[in-house]
């Protein structure tokens, strides 16, 4: 086989190298001060233009193609006009489409955390109190730790939370180090009483 040949490659770009003309597609830019996707068609997404290979819509496609159109208008905002507005709405995309994409892969996330945490912390209750996993489930120090867990990997679902969980502290303590900074060198009346 020859280094060049097209066997390997789409449809689009076979057609291209053995010269047969290809309608040029407009994706995803900014024309004229308006959006243009050919699969774009009245302020909507063509549904049928995402069909999947079993004939069905392929949710995840249109997800990524209306966040790619967010993100290009996000950084290239156009005038709004009432000859052309949009008329898709999110919510045309099946619920369950946006629980497979968005909830699920981070609901695995925390309850692998969770559960590696609480096997750790029933570990460390048994060897202190002498308590077993099942005496755990009834005791006031198995429940507490229980809580602690799911209540903590709630709280820190990421490296980034104990960054925001910082900030929160070290801004609701600003005050009290701007108060104390105020009496630098300087007497306080309180200290003069004596």
């Amino acid at each position: 086989v020859h280094p060049s040949s097209p066997q390997d490659a789409n449809p689009l770009a076979k057609a291209k190298v053995q010269g047969v003309p290809v309608e040029q597609k407009t994706v995803m830019q900014i024309v004229d001060g308006r959006f243009k996707d050919d699969r774009w068609i009245d302020g909507r997404w063509d549904l049928s233009q995402f069909a999947g290979a079993d004939g069905n819509t392929d949710w995840d496609r249109v997800i990524d193609a209306e966040i790619a159109r967010r993100k290009l208008l996000e950084a290239n905002p156009i005038a709004c006009m009432n000859e052309d507005p949009v008329n898709f709405d999110t919510s045309e995309i099946p619920w369950w489409a946006w629980v497979k994409r968005f909830h699920l892969p981070e609901a695995e996330k925390l309850n692998g955390r969770a559960a590696m945490v609480g096997y750790f912390l029933a570990i460390f209750v048994d060897k202190f109190t002498g308590h077993g996993l099942l005496d755990q489930q009834n005791s006031f120090l198995g429940l507490l730790a229980l809580h602690i867990t799911v209540f903590g990997i709630l709280a820190i679902r990421q490296n980034s939370d104990l960054d925001n969980l910082r900030n929160l502290f070290d801004e609701a303590t600003f005050y009290d180090r701007q108060w104390n900074a105020t009496w630098d060198n300087v007497k306080r009346p309180s200290e003069n009483q004596e």
